[in-house]
């Protein structure tokens, strides 16, 4: 059963590189953690600033890549290809692949921006698409290590991909609703257009990178699935830059946003 696993059991440190990833990655998780703690204390704790966003930011980041390395993911990633041969020339590849990239772009692009503000936020593209990508890569090597613990369990890839759904959807739902959306993400939900969000974006950008990656084992395919449609998320709702203003602190907004009645409101009253 072992050799039809998509992330195959490892022996941990195995590789030279094993043992410096989990060295610098926790070095970094401890200096960001550090850092953040030090600004929590010089800054209001009720306030978001762009300082703190990112460094919450990079230490979710750091965890998800040490959760893969742990979980077989990651080594696995450095021994596939993105595509394997016998697939360039399989027409339902092909459509499959394309019917999700089809299914993520209308989705973020349309459907998520159709619920996202701005505030009149200003647009660093270099930054943003760095953060977008690794955002992208990190969430989705997170899902993919809830699929190696299921799949590890004895189940198969249909099994996998629902558990995936059900845990890694219910989790990351959470996570969004409790921490990221209120102390890494600015400012930018629309209330009345979150379920539409749910039911036109996240749900069917998931359900179709799992079923693609029960059908095909492509797991690159499913993580670039996953960094091209956060990464229209960050540029869509301007995540602020690392360097924005600490005098830009705004209180922490609710995560689930506010209703376009108020935000209008506001846009139309700022000077």
């Amino acid at each position: 059963m072992e050799s039809n696993l998509l992330f195959p059991p490892q022996v941990w440190f195995s590789e030279p590189w094993e043992i410096r990833f989990v060295i610098s990655a926790s070095a970094g998780i401890l200096i960001l953690a550090l850092a953040l703690l030090r600004l929590n204390r010089l800054r209001p704790a009720d306030a978001y600033d762009p300082q703190r966003a990112w460094l919450r930011a990079a230490v979710y980041f750091m965890f998800c890549f040490l959760v893969s390395w742990t979980t077989g993911v990651l080594p696995t990633l450095r021994s596939v290809p993105v595509v394997r041969p016998d697939q360039i020339g399989d027409p339902l590849w092909w459509l499959a692949t394309t019917g999700l990239a089809v299914i993520i772009l209308f989705g973020y692009g349309v459907i998520w921006r159709g619920g996202t503000v701005t505030h009149n936020r200003p647009l660093s593209l270099a930054p943003l698409l760095i953060f977008g990508i690794t955002w992208g890569f990190a969430t989705g090597e997170l899902l993919l290590s809830i699929w190696s613990i299921i799949e590890k369990a004895g189940f198969g890839p249909v099994a996998s991909a629902t558990g995936t759904f059900l845990i890694g959807g219910s989790l990351n739902g959470l996570w969004h609703s409790k921490y990221w959306d209120v102390r890494v993400s600015p400012d930018h939900n629309v209330l009345e257009f979150n379920r539409k969000k749910i039911l036109l974006a996240h749900f069917p950008n998931l359900i179709v990178s799992l079923l693609h990656l029960a059908l095909f084992a492509n797991p690159y395919v499913f993580l670039l699935g996953q960094a091209v449609a956060l990464t229209i998320s960050t540029l869509i709702m301007r995540f602020p830059p690392f360097w924005g203003p600490a005098s830009a602190m705004v209180p922490q907004h609710p995560p689930e946003g506010r209703p376009r009645a108020s935000i209008e409101t506001r846009i139309t009253e700022a000077p």
